[in-house]
């Protein structure tokens, strides 16, 4: 394996610990199990709110939901991507 070759392996090998870390924070998988399970996370919205403080504002859960699955997807595409770009090293 040429110096390049490991450090893209090395550089994939950290995006897909992200990728893994990043669903988390959505759902978990149980040991001994291949069912993930939802941690019912809510999406929140952060920002200032005028005197130099900040603000948290829950989004509607309807929104949330449907903007958490949209996430969710994206992440594991990403995910499937790295893991058949590092494969195919």
């Amino acid at each position: 394996m040429t110096k390049e070759k490991l450090e893209q392996a090395n550089s994939l090998d950290k995006k897909i610990k992200d990728l893994k870390s990043a669903m988390n924070c959505f759902e978990w998988t149980p040991d001994g199990s291949s069912v993930p399970v939802s941690l019912n996370p809510r999406l929140i919205i952060e920002f200032d709110d005028g005197d130099e403080g900040r603000v948290d504002m829950p989004i509607p859960m309807n929104l949330s939901n449907e903007m958490i699955k949209f996430i969710k997807g994206e992440i594991s595409n990403s995910l499937v991507t790295a893991l058949d770009e590092f494969n195919a090293l």
